[in-house]
């Protein structure tokens, strides 16, 4: 019985590509390196914060030397009529004691001045030692400085970008390129297949990298990393999608990459109105934003203005993932390329 020797399939080839894509970004690149660097910095500073206990109000430092805390308590009058208040100036008071201030020389004593302070300020003072309030305001510093700002601004954007940018620019380093673009499968499954093959990279090392920022936030990033895991997510495939076709159109990918995160979603997702609604960013902390939300915090304080709904957020971030993967697939399919770089 005779057999004709045939090539592989393409569903084979398509399938051989994506594993070789995989298996190849095994390898750190310089950029995937800089990133870690990167981020352990930002993993060892919010590791630092935690372990003074500075993400809560009440040990906020107001000043050099007083925390809100101490600061509060000394302005009532059982610190504003302490004994130890009236010592010689070379004996430090404890942070409880008010210090004696200049308009009280020589005499300290103001009886009508000290209750109306101790009534205006009891009100905020009853706030700060509510434990509802103070939990709910720790864990939104800590949403808004470590979420919204370093890991939506700044981790996520060098994961990806190292990562999605590597599929083809490893193969313009190595000058290869045309010649994966002779295998038996049309252009547009070879852009496919390299994004399939990078996308569980930028996955891994997106998620990753916002596990690592929770697991140094101690008990309040445990709260933040199952509340908002699904918009890190959403946020990751999204910006894969864009530097991945960004990779495949430029020669220097990376310098395109930073210029548009560090420039244009710097710039157009802290902007009013509807310029906004170009970023990739404002979506991703839109779904923050609601999480947040949803669950009770006080959101005003994210620095986040007009955030859409969570089904328009997920609608516009599936929908660019999806439509920068066509639109890149039909322009790969159509663009000249050298093995020069």
């Amino acid at each position: 019985m005779n057999q004709t020797a045939t090539g592989p399939s393409v569903a084979t080839a398509f399938w051989v590509m994506t594993v070789q894509t995989f298996q190849r970004q095994w390898r750190v690149r310089q950029m995937g390196w800089v990133s870690v660097g990167l981020l352990a910095l930002v993993v060892t500073s919010v590791g630092v914060v935690t372990f003074r206990d500075r993400w809560g109000l009440p040990h906020r430092p107001v000043r050099r030397d007083l925390t809100n805390q101490q600061y509060a308590d000394q302005q009532l009058l059982p610190g504003r009529y302490d004994p130890r208040r009236y010592e010689a100036y070379s004996v430090p008071n404890p942070p409880s004691v008010a210090p004696i201030g200049p308009h009280e020389v020589p005499n300290p004593f103001d009886p009508l001045r000290n209750g109306v302070q101790s009534l205006v300020l009891s009100v905020p003072h009853a706030v700060l030692n509510s434990r509802e309030f103070r939990d709910r305001w720790e864990f939104m510093n800590f949403s808004r400085w470590v979420v919204l700002g370093a890991y939506f601004g700044f981790v996520l954007p060098m994961f990806t970008l190292a990562y999605a940018s590597a599929a083809f620019g490893t193969e313009r380093e190595s000058r290869s390129l045309v010649w994966v673009m002779t295998r038996p499968v049309p252009r547009s499954a070879i852009y496919l297949a390299k994004f399939l093959g990078t996308l569980p990279w930028c996955v891994l090392f997106g998620l990753g990298g916002f596990a690592a920022l929770c697991l140094a936030g101690g008990a309040l990033g445990l709260k933040a990393l199952e509340l908002y895991w699904p918009a890190a997510a959403a946020g990751t495939v999204a910006f894969a999608a864009m530097f991945h076709l960004i990779g495949a159109v430029f020669r220097r990918p990376v310098v395109v990459g930073l210029v548009y995160v560090f420039f244009y979603e710097a710039l157009v997702a802290a902007l009013p109105g509807s310029l906004k609604l170009l970023s990739l960013t404002f979506y991703a902390r839109s779904l923050m934003y609601n999480a947040a939300a949803a669950a009770g915090y006080p959101v005003n304080m994210l620095d986040l203005a007009q955030a859409e709904s969570t089904g328009n957020a997920w609608a516009v971030l599936a929908a660019a993932a999806t439509g920068l993967t066509v639109f890149g697939m039909w322009l790969f399919a159509r663009l000249e390329y050298r093995d020069d770089v």
